[in-house]
């Protein structure tokens, strides 16, 4: 379908560009110009239509959107304590509780199950 939108695309275009004045120089240089990037456009298209098929290729982007999927959900973990944290300072938390509740978050596998807990009824009322 991209490849037919592609041709398509470029019959407006030429369509359209024909029209205006040029001398046969500036036409040749034109069509060349055309040409050029409308086949690396091309060839760029059938590339990407055979990787469909290649089992490496289909393999490699499997792992790229594990990886990209990892990568998001450790993102927003981190948004979520950075929450933590700032909202733990905007209520004037002492220094050294925050530590403690970092080292016990950090240690303590019942801590990080309620601090979720706690931020996933917080989400649910405000949603």
């Amino acid at each position: 379908m991209r490849i037919v939108k592609l041709h398509l695309g470029l019959f407006k275009y030429l369509r359209i560009e024909l029209k205006k004045k040029r001398t046969p120089k500036q036409l040749i240089y034109f069509l060349r110009d055309v040409g050029k990037s409308y086949f690396k456009e091309l060839l760029k298209q059938y590339r990407d239509l055979f990787r469909q098929f290649d089992p490496l290729y289909i393999k490699q982007k499997k792992e790229y959107n594990k990886y990209n999927k990892i990568k998001k959900e450790l993102q927003q973990a981190l948004k979520m304590l950075q929450y933590i944290d700032r909202r733990m300072i905007d209520q004037k938390v002492p220094r050294h509780i925050r530590r403690q509740f970092w080292n016990d978050f950090r240690k303590n596998g019942q801590v990080r199950k309620e601090t979720f807990d706690d931020l996933l009824k917080e989400i649910e009322r405000i949603g």
